[in-house]
């Protein structure tokens, strides 16, 4: 498995479709694990995941520098999906990484963009903040999400880092997956 690119930066690993446009078998697990909180296909997407990440960061960039993982919160204050925590801790374990799961906080709800809420980075700086100081020890931070569509969630979430004091170059957006539309 290796991740694909959007071209505003995002690394994804699969994409995406709407179960109501396009009858797609992974879209469907990826669905059912973070949407339903189903185990049945989270192993499997752990694998693509660290299969993904060790093709990513050679050997040598996973010993010698300090990388971090963070959690892009729900839009509800002061949660997280159960199954993207759980995942970020499996990569944190898997690779030594440390686990800064909840270091991106959601500081207050946030209408969904499928109900309506502004999509933009802006509309998602106004309800996001840190947990605590950007540790300087950290050389990369990967920002974990589950479902992206434009990024801007992601892309507000780097800000709040960068801002926080980390490299902007050193800080990778990474989602499970991208949404697409057929046509």
């Amino acid at each position: 498995m290796k991740f694909r690119e959007t071209d505003d930066g995002v690394l994804y690993l699969y994409p995406y479709y709407s179960l109501s446009e396009k009858n797609d078998r992974k879209s469907k697990e990826v669905y059912q694990v973070f949407k339903k909180g189903w185990d049945t296909y989270f192993q499997g997407i752990c694998e693509d995941l660290f299969e993904a990440v060790e093709r990513y960061f050679d050997e040598e960039t996973r010993d010698w520098c300090t990388i971090a993982v963070a959690v892009m919160p729900s839009h509800i204050n002061g949660t997280y999906g159960e199954k993207l925590s759980e995942m970020a801790a499996e990569l944190a374990g898997e690779f030594g990484f440390r686990d800064t799961s909840d270091l991106i906080q959601r500081t207050k709800d946030k209408v969904k963009s499928t109900d309506g809420g502004l999509r933009d980075v802006g509309a998602h700086l106004e309800t996001m903040g840190l947990a605590g100081p950007v540790d300087g020890d950290v050389d990369i931070f990967i920002i974990l999400d589950d479902i992206t569509t434009s990024g801007s969630s992601l892309e507000a979430a780097k800000q709040l880092l960068v801002e926080g004091g980390a490299d902007e170059r050193s800080v990778i957006k990474i989602a499970i997956a991208k949404t697409m539309h057929d046509g």
